[in-house]
């Protein structure tokens, strides 16, 4: 088990032990699982579907969703949880009134001593469960979340582990039959009393029931937006999978609604806490007291992120355009002059409604639609509409900007400075690897680079950066890092966003990694073309025009049979890219110890200015995609990670190179190739093709047979004649994909200084 890695090896031995919804979860991360594929409404997983996930993100997490028959019990350590109360602690309180849990199969990534992991164990079908069993124990249970599991790679970067019922490391997966039964204490304190096998129906104050279609009275202290969100909280006050964790989404929700000047989110925060108290006091040992302290530590956490003050415009009242436009920034950012103005000539500044700031501060830029103005020109200009001067460009003089960042071996550069460029491709295909790779590169030149980061952290950005050979003084000196929480136009935002427009101005890159959770945080659209313009023209077309190159980090959308030349969401992003966009494909894999190459084409060059350096053809999906370059990336010495940005294949494809591919189906090989291996008997033919239906391989049969005769060929297999006269098949040798040269999935797993000591050894031997 310790050689198997990713989704696609882990997925099918799942299946095979009757965890049948399994599920793929991002590279080193917990979440988000796919659509769908969660909660009471899920769709089931098929084979299809696992054929599918498995060829989008081999290397992704596992995720098992929990079946009918099995619930968990998710354990927190008070070390290394945010969580009240010791989750360990409190269980073995709880047996000496219900008695000592059985052993049972665990998982857990903290390894074998730690006591926060995952408890299975069967119960009767049809039941309805608690939300959590104690403090700092939550329930897992059908249609409610779903559990981490080997070989899936925790954040931390530790691999999670399976445990058998004696504590011991599993060399194998339970099957769902293997795990304990939970001793029926147990089973009655854990479940809902049979009047609550339902979801609870909440009562307004005039008794009616509240659900989604018969939501509570529209309350006028309340704006649009905060009625509708506390309707929906109220209505489905588990949504997030227990009330605890709803009602913290929704405080935090609330207080960010109250900063960004949402009418009565105070007072809708009041509302929701006799409706807690009353909802989880049953749950709770302490009944309302623990309730009320849990309220308590709830909302003070929310509240500690209130630091700035509330907008004094309620965006309801606001198209969503309005709110993201120039003049909100200008109005709560006049400089010192305003309120001197204001001391001499109050006349010409009454009923401006306009917001006095503190003395030394200075405007936000407003931006140019469009144009490639400087920082200065934009800080001057009072509107947008207004016609150029083209009397430089028309020269000649002022030329449209050089790609410059971001270099191939042959010096050609694939990031326009003073444009926006963009990233997108798959989660785990390599984009924000790039985006670090073109950060490297700037800061060893003493170059500054900003970077905006939605999806990162700190921590993992850095150690990649001194993998990449930026020595830590560069990175103290030159790296502007951010981590964002909020739109630049939120109050608690503004100073970080004049201070990154000012970084802007001798930068000469800027990454803003995750689009989709950016717009999110201004509560935009990603799939509104509006909202996308909105969005451009206030945040990365402001730090384009300060000089650097924006480059954008997006991803796709799920199904390839839709996708184009441009990310996920609305068109309106590829047609307000100004500078190139790029598709990213892993064609290797990357990680520690091995050679993997990330290959980016073109899809939309607005300057053409890269466009002539690319590959001549077109991708043979018909996607008019061209290949810029082959990022080949070199994992093999732990300490250094070498990178080569080379030339893009220049050769043009023909159709005997597209089909190359099927004359040799080393994926099917390989499954072959381990059937053979296992068999307790030498197969025949048939019985090989109908061990690779049971094992969910749809594989015509001449490609069966395509797939046999290279093995033959190659010498990994033996045949010879069997009962019947019929040919039977032995294994010689194993056959791997990742061994293999002529495969796509090739690994040169030898590095040049592994390479000269063997050689050394050869000639000293001979």
């Amino acid at each position: 088990m310790t050689d198997i890695y990713g989704y696609t090896a882990a997925a099918p031995m799942y299946r095979a032990a009757g965890w049948m919804q399994v599920i793929p979860l991002p590279e080193g991360r917990k979440t988000p699982p796919p659509a769908g594929f969660t909660g009471r409404s899920r769709k089931p997983v098929t084979d299809e579907q696992v054929q599918v996930w498995s060829q989008a993100t081999p290397d992704a997490n596992t995720g098992i969703v929990i079946p009918e028959g099995v619930l968990v019990l998710d354990i927190d350590a008070a070390q290394g949880h945010q969580v009240k109360a010791d989750g360990a602690k409190g269980i073995s309180e709880l047996s000496q009134e219900l008695g000592v849990l059985p052993a049972t199969w665990s998982s857990t990534a903290h390894g074998i001593d730690s006591p926060a992991r995952h408890l299975f164990y069967k119960v009767p079908e049809g039941l309805a469960w608690k939300g959590g069993a104690i403090e700092g124990v939550d329930i897992l249970q059908p249609g409610h979340r779903y559990s981490v599991v080997w070989p899936s790679i925790h954040p931390s970067g530790e691999m999670y582990c399976w445990y058998t019922p004696s504590g011991a490391f599993a060399s194998t997966l339970p099957h769902i039959s293997d795990l304990a039964t939970l001793p029926w204490k147990w089973v009655d304190y854990l479940r809902k009393p049979d009047n609550m096998s339902n979801p609870k129906e909440l009562k307004c104050s005039n008794s009616n029931t509240l659900t989604p279609s018969n939501p509570r009275e529209y309350d006028d202290r309340m704006c649009k937006a905060v009625n509708t969100f506390l309707n929906k909280t109220l209505a489905n006050p588990a949504s997030k999978g227990s009330r605890h964790d709803t009602t913290l989404q929704a405080v935090w929700a609330l207080v960010n609604f109250a900063q960004e000047g949402h009418r009565g989110a105070l007072d809708a925060i009041s509302q929701l806490k006799p409706r807690f108290i009353a909802e989880v006091a049953p749950d709770r040992q302490g009944k309302e007291r623990e309730a009320a302290r849990e309220w308590a530590s709830i909302l003070s956490g929310a509240m500690e992120k209130v630091n700035g003050v509330q907008s004094h415009v309620d965006p309801c009242e606001q198209s969503k355009i309005e709110r993201m436009t120039p003049g909100e920034f200008d109005e709560l950012t006049q400089n010192a002059a305003a309120s001197q103005m204001e001391e001499s000539h109050p006349e010409a500044v009454q009923n401006t409604g306009t917001m006095p700031v503190q003395a030394g501060s200075t405007p936000v830029a407003s931006v140019q639609n469009g144009s490639m103005e400087s920082h200065e020109a934009s800080k001057n200009a009072s509107s947008s509409w207004q016609f150029e001067d083209l009397t430089q460009l028309a020269s000649g003089i002022e030329l449209p900007p050089t790609p410059t960042v971001f270099q191939r071996e042959d010096g050609q550069g694939l990031f326009y400075r003073g444009a926006v460029n963009d990233l997108h491709g798959e989660p785990g295909c390599g984009k924000s690897m790039i985006a670090q790779i073109a950060t490297a590169q700037e800061l060893k030149q003493g170059h500054d680079v900003i970077y905006i980061d939605y999806e990162d952290s700190a921590r993992n950005v850095v150690k990649r950066l001194l993998l990449l050979g930026v020595t830590g003084e560069q990175i103290v000196q030159h790296l502007h890092y951010v981590r964002p929480s909020a739109k630049p136009s939120s109050p608690t935002s503004l100073d970080g966003w004049k201070e990154t427009l000012d970084y802007a101005d001798t930068a000469t890159l800027a990454i803003i990694d995750g689009v989709t959770s950016c717009l999110a945080y201004a509560g935009l659209d990603s799939n509104s073309g509006d909202d996308i313009a909105a969005w451009y023209n206030t945040m990365p077309r402001l730090i384009s025009a300060c000089g650097p190159a924006v480059v954008l980090i997006d991803h796709v959308v799920k199904s390839k049979d839709n996708r184009g030349r441009y990310a996920g969401g609305s068109m309106q992003k590829l047609a307000l890219i100004d500078g190139i966009s790029y598709s990213v494909d892993m064609t290797k894999p990357v990680g520690k110890g091995v050679r993997g190459t990330i290959v980016i084409k073109s899809g939309k060059d607005r300057i053409s200015e890269i466009e002539e350096h690319c590959a001549v053809s077109w991708s043979s999906n018909g996607s008019h995609l061209r290949e810029a370059a082959r990022i080949e990336i070199n994992s093999t010495d732990p300490k250094l990670m070498c990178v080569t940005i080379a030339r893009p294949n220049m050769m043009p494809s023909d159709e005997t190179t597209r089909q190359r591919g099927l004359e040799r189906p080393t994926g099917l090989m390989e499954k072959i190739s381990r059937i053979i291996e296992n068999a307790p008997e030498e197969p025949n033919q048939t019985e090989i093709i109908e061990l690779l239906k049971d094992d969910g391989s749809s594989a015509r049969k001449t490609t069966v047979l395509t797939a046999i005769n290279r093995l033959l060929e190659g010498g990994w297999i033996s045949n010879r004649s069997g009962r019947n006269n019929r040919n039977i098949y032995a294994s010689v040798r194993p056959y791997r994909q990742m061994d293999d040269p002529k495969s796509d999935a090739f690994v040169d797993r030898m590095s040049r200084e592994e390479a000269s000591e063997l050689d050394k050894e050869n000639h000293l031997e001979i």
